[in-house]
């Protein structure tokens, strides 16, 4: 369920100003100010983002050329920025960081102009997919949002939303968590838009949870996000949609599986046919008569909205080279595996995101030679490895793949290799059981589960005590 990205732009609320200032800007007329040219601004308002940016970027340039001192080009940098946030790619990144050094240094670092240029900036970099820096600009917006504001002004919390988002999708779950938590009963809930904004809190945390395989905080979060978004915007509203489908995953976790299949035929009942929230409930829905071509089709969308290197485009190539091998294709799939491999081994990306690919290409490995874990021990021992230098692994992926790694490895007469491995494993898992309640059924059935691994350590520290 964890994806880059997942809510789209939480930064878009925090746009609206700038919206209203291109949709009035007249308004700018009164301040000294050079005002957005107002075809510009209506080819924007009509989505014609490449007609906009031919008019308003040439009348930034014109502007800053024009005025070597003062701030009167401020609005038209703002434009600027809304325009890349909106509708820019990878290429435009100089055009925004223009705009934004422009209000730093003409209006200030710390002033409301800067506020709503970071803002803009978040949303790009989350659209973009760029989650280092957009966790160094949701930082210092959050830090500027709350001295100009205080802790729980709307502007604020959008701002602690957004980095809530990058942290989680960092694998700093327990850091996303900690921020979220003191917002928890400290906000309005009776206008829509009040209740909107606490439900993102609320989801928000559920997410950075469930990153954490911590599932039962994760459902209470999102059970609360929920009401809210439901009372804010009724059932049919996107948000509300879109935290069903993660409550029900969530409820699949939790071994719940005839509440998690009603919830999850509830959002494909209300969802538009076509929208990406189904695909986050994929496992309730009839299987494809051509599961090939459907992972095709995904493969070809990721690339089309998310550009050819992007990690996203990378999972889904992983998913559509898993679907060749189990059709058999293993040379068409062979492109696939290096491009994974790559990717995976690419320090510039995310911990998270490599761990996913790793997951990946784990499951490529396995389905082309069934029952050979073996040949996927460099693979675990790479996954475990990423996992534990970056802290971005939950503690059970760590518990399950340490404990493959060390079996493994036994089979294979290495005790020595595989020790470390099964003792860390245990560790986890005593200190995961010991933090649930009494007579908690979760810690029954992971106490099931994953009773092998004692087994597994006991025979190699015998083994080590034979040599």
């Amino acid at each position: 369920m964890i994806r880059i990205g997942q809510y789209g732009n939480w930064a878009a609320g925090a746009l609206v100003g700038i919206a209203a200032l291109l949709a009035h800007p007249a308004a700018a007329q009164g301040n000294g100010r050079v005002p957005v040219p107002p075809d510009g601004v209506a080819a924007f308002e009509a989505g014609e983002y490449g007609k906009a940016a031919g008019i308003i970027i040439p009348a930034f340039e014109a502007c800053r050329a024009a005025q070597s001192h003062g701030a009167a080009c401020t609005d038209l940098a703002k434009a600027v920025a809304l325009l890349v946030a909106v509708a820019g790619n990878a290429k435009t990144e100089p055009t925004i960081l223009t705009a934004q050094d422009y209000i730093d240094t003409r209006v200030g670092r710390e002033t409301e102009d800067a506020l709503g240029m970071l803002a803009m900036l978040s949303s790009y970099y989350d659209r973009v997919l760029d989650m280092a820096k957009f966790g160094a600009v949701a930082e210092r917006r959050y830090a500027l949002a709350r001295k100009l504001h205080g802790p729980v002004a709307r502007s604020t919390v959008l701002a602690a939303v957004s980095l809530c988002v990058v942290q989680w999708n960092l694998g700093k779950g327990q850091a996303a968590v900690e921020l979220m938590t003191p917002l928890h009963g400290k906000l309005p809930e009776k206008t829509p838009e009040e209740m909107e904004l606490a439900g993102r809190v609320y989801d928000c945390t559920g997410t950075a949870y469930y990153s954490m395989d911590q599932n039962r905080e994760a459902e209470i979060a999102f059970r609360r996000a929920l009401a809210l978004f439901e009372r804010a915007e009724g059932q049919q509203g996107g948000k509300a949609i879109d935290v069903m489908a993660s409550l029900a995953n969530t409820l699949r976790r939790l071994r719940r599986d005839g509440e998690a299949l009603a919830l999850a035929k509830r959002v494909e009942g209300l969802a538009k046919p076509g929208s990406e929230v189904l695909s986050h409930i994929d496992w309730a829905r009839a299987p494809t008569s051509d599961p090939l071509e459907a992972a095709r089709a995904e493969f070809a969308q990721a690339e089309a909205r998310y550009g050819a290197k992007s990690p996203v485009t990378d999972m889904a190539g992983a998913s559509f080279g898993i679907a060749l091998i189990e059709a058999g294709r293993f040379a068409e799939a062979e492109p696939y595996i290096a491009r994974l491999d790559a990717a995976a081994g690419n320090p510039a990306i995310p911990a998270s995101v490599r761990i996913k690919l790793l997951i990946g290409r784990i499951a490529m490995i396995t389905t082309q030679d069934k029952g050979r874990f073996d040949r996927a021990l460099p693979v675990i021992e790479q996954l475990v490895a990423v996992a534990k230098r970056s802290e971005a692994g939950s503690d059970k992926l760590l518990i399950d793949f340490q404990m493959y790694a060390g079996a493994l490895l036994n089979a294979q007469a290495q005790p020595a290799r595989a020790y470390p491995y099964l003792s860390d494993a245990g560790r986890l898992l005593l200190e995961r059981i010991a933090s649930y309640r009494d007579f908690d059924a979760a810690a029954q059935r992971e106490t099931r589960e994953y009773a092998p691994v004692f087994k597994f350590k006991v025979a190699t520290a015998w083994r080590l005590a034979q040599r």
